[in-house]
């Protein structure tokens, strides 16, 4: 039989302990939650990228991969994966920022791991598509929308087909778009800020280090 004392000595170990396991991940939580929230912060702003408010659920959106299977959305489950959408093919304008991607990826060294490349490919207004070969883009992964799911897509990403730039989205690691980056304003080293600040705010819950794409 445990004496009250025992019981007393058991009760404040475990305050202890939940205090202390509070104290270490308070700062997490307050750079988890400031980053969402950057009204609150004496700058009002944290984030370079135009955050999507509510973030859109991607699972909605129905692909297929290049060998005409499902594509399998919880594949980026647990990682940061920066997307972007073409139409037709992906031109020499969309190949300059799939580089431009994949130099950001490198850039965060060891973090690469926890960031996955995603080219979503929707056929023109003719219904033409042409699949890119993406030579020198290994570890890209390639998914494609059928004309079908045009309205889904369109109603999804918020931007324009025909527009010149080709902007890049983020979808966090609960398959969620969450931000979007215009590439004409915004710099590769401002997109690797909002990601270095992501990947450490999110690292204890984000399980990453599963794929080593170059």
């Amino acid at each position: 039989m445990i004496s009250a004392a025992e019981e007393r000595g058991r009760d404040r170990s475990l305050r202890s302990l939940w205090l202390l396991s509070g104290l270490f991940a308070l700062p997490l939580i307050a750079a988890w939650v400031l980053f969402f929230n950057p009204q609150w912060l004496p700058d009002g702003r944290t984030n370079h990228g135009a955050l999507i408010d509510p973030p859109r659920s991607m699972e909605s959106l129905i692909l297929q991969t290049p060998e005409g299977g499902r594509f399998d959305w919880l594949a980026l489950q647990d990682m940061w994966t920066i997307t972007l959408v073409s139409e037709g093919g992906c031109d020499a304008a969309c190949i300059k920022a799939l580089i431009k991607v994949r130099q950001i990826r490198r850039a965060t060294a060891a973090n690469r791991q926890r960031i996955e490349r995603l080219l979503i490919l929707l056929p023109d207004s003719a219904g033409r598509l042409t699949l890119p070969t993406l030579e020198g883009l290994e570890g890209t992964r390639l998914a494609i929308a059928d004309s079908g799911q045009r309205t889904t897509v369109e109603s999804l990403f918020p931007f324009q087909l025909s527009q010149q730039t080709i902007p890049l989205f983020l979808i966090d690691p609960r398959i969620d778009l969450m931000m979007i980056y215009d590439t004409s304003q915004i710099s590769s080293k401002q997109i690797l800020q909002d990601l270095e600040t992501l990947l450490k705010a999110s690292q204890s819950w984000v399980k990453g280090g599963q794929y080593g794409h170059r």
